[in-house]
């Protein structure tokens, strides 16, 4: 767990097109649960190409989608969602583009008495919830020079990644 948490380094560093790993992430999502659940894609094909480890970016993108489909139940939707956005500050630093991936989710949220350290390890709002995933997909996106962060808007759960556009990170 230390290693996993601590010990991330960017090993396989390639330019890549973010909708590649978010659709492999959707696709492998969605055959886990044979049709049962209701994806929507909505991506910006303006995007310019990321700089990332595409393994890690799968890793820490699926974290996020498994726990949406855990809160979301049989009936929910999950929408992903991408887009550039423009002078960003992250970990103190200006970003000139990001690229932000939304997963949203209806389910019923974080539970508020968690909210402020689901990025933890061990904290959990399921009691089968072993408290990983989030603060994994957390140190995955933080070795790119991005972030992930958490809001609850309009009954919807949105988990937005930011990752730097350009080798600024590298």
């Amino acid at each position: 767990i230390d290693r996993m948490l601590s010990g991330v380094t960017l090993r396989n560093l390639e330019e890549v097109n973010i909708h590649d790993p978010l659709e492999y992430v959707c696709n492998l999502v969605e055959a886990e649960h044979e049709g049962s659940l209701q994806i929507t894609r909505d991506y910006d094909p303006s995007l310019p190409d990321v700089v990332i480890d595409r393994s890690q970016v799968i890793q820490a993108v699926l974290n996020i989608m498994r726990n949406a489909v855990q809160a979301i139940g049989d009936n929910g939707h999950i929408r992903v969602r991408s887009r550039i956005q423009r002078q960003i500050t992250i970990h103190k630093k200006i970003h000139r583009l990001v690229v932000r991936i939304d997963v949203i989710d209806d389910g019923p949220g974080v539970p508020p008495g968690i909210e402020q350290g689901i990025f933890y390890p061990l904290i959990s709002g399921r009691a089968e919830g072993m408290g990983l995933g989030l603060s994994i997909a957390q140190s995955l996106i933080n070795a790119h020079g991005g972030l992930i962060e958490y809001e609850r808007a309009e009954q919807k759960s949105i988990f937005s990644i930011f990752l730097p556009v350009g080798h600024e990170h590298v």
